[in-house]
């Protein structure tokens, strides 16, 4: 990351700290939503690439247009969120109204005393997300991937580390797992022994883990998603839900579950992740400026 890239995140993110000290929350994420996402170094690079993936699902240019307006207001308010993060204070997410669809699902399946599986997308707010599941009153482990030494968090590795720390102090006794190629298994195994609900994404191509990846047909293309974590709660009969957290305005969010499999033996791994891009496309349909995969449909090549 170069030197004004760099300037610019420190002033995008003091503006978002500004916000919060300032005025309330709801009224903090409105303004994040309208103003920060001219502040990002990257928004403007990013745009052909994101509207090239929503093009190549929807054939009215202005869905994808109104879409892309979605993403970079939720962009801002993820940006307001970051800043409580790296203070000491956790009581704030008391301030966030949560609605819960599905609560029973994960529930019920929490009760056969082997933990979940909770996969996500790359949405907006994935540790906020976290975050508020664990208001369920369950463990939450959530599977991150560490590349904080990667050019673009190296001028920001206390600020991550920071981050890190308190989200684990809102994960209602559950881990955060940093992990590298070939050094989640154990720790995953760990936290379903426990009982715990396990997070992970499984809607990226990024190059990961190449024996644990699935080429799968989604919304008339094809998208590259990592099994691993799937292949372990299969083998372990785990039951698995997917989810995901929205903001529906000011203070107020709307987290999202939906069954995949109870944990029966027999359950192949591309049925639960057919399962999931269902979910996925589902949320799309409704929401497609929530989804941050469009970027990946845009570099894919045919």
């Amino acid at each position: 990351m170069g030197i004004l890239a760099t300037l610019r995140i420190k002033f995008m993110l003091a503006w978002a700290t500004l916000l919060r000290m300032c005025l309330s929350y709801p009224a903090g994420n409105r303004l994040a939503s309208k103003t920060i996402h001219q502040l990002h170094p990257f928004t403007s690079r990013q745009k052909p690439i994101y509207l090239a993936g929503l093009n190549k699902v929807f054939t009215d240019n202005n869905k994808a247009v109104e879409a892309w307006r979605r993403h970079l207001a939720l962009l801002g308010v993820h940006r307001f969120q970051s800043t409580f993060y790296t203070g000491e204070n956790i009581s704030w997410i008391k301030q966030c109204q949560l609605e819960v669809l599905g609560a029973d699902v994960i529930k019920e399946a929490h009760l056969q005393g082997k933990g979940v599986l909770v996969m996500t997308y790359h949405h907006h707010f994935n540790m906020l997300f976290c975050n508020l599941l664990a208001t369920l009153g369950l463990p939450t482990t959530t599977i991150a991937m560490d590349d904080r030494g990667g050019n673009g968090y190296r001028n920001f590795s206390k600020r991550v580390n920071r981050i890190y720390n308190h989200a684990e102090r809102l994960l209602s006794g559950g881990d955060i797992i940093l992990v590298k190629p070939q050094s989640q298994v154990r720790p995953i195994l760990r936290a379903f022994e426990k009982n715990h609900l396990v997070i992970t994404a499984n809607d990226f191509p990024d190059v990961f883990d190449d024996k644990n990846r699935t080429d799968l047909p989604f919304l008339g293309t094809t998208l590259s998603c990592p099994t691993g974590t799937v292949k372990l709660a299969v083998k372990k009969n785990i039951p698995i839900v997917a989810a995901y957290l929205n903001w529906e305005g000011d203070d107020r969010f709307k987290l999202v579950i939906r069954k995949i499999s109870d944990g029966a033996e027999g359950m192949a791994v591309n049925t639960a992740m057919t399962g999931y891009l269902e979910v996925l496309a589902t949320l799309i349909e409704e929401d497609p400026g929530l989804w941050e995969g469009w970027k990946w449909l845009g570099i894919s090549t045919e």
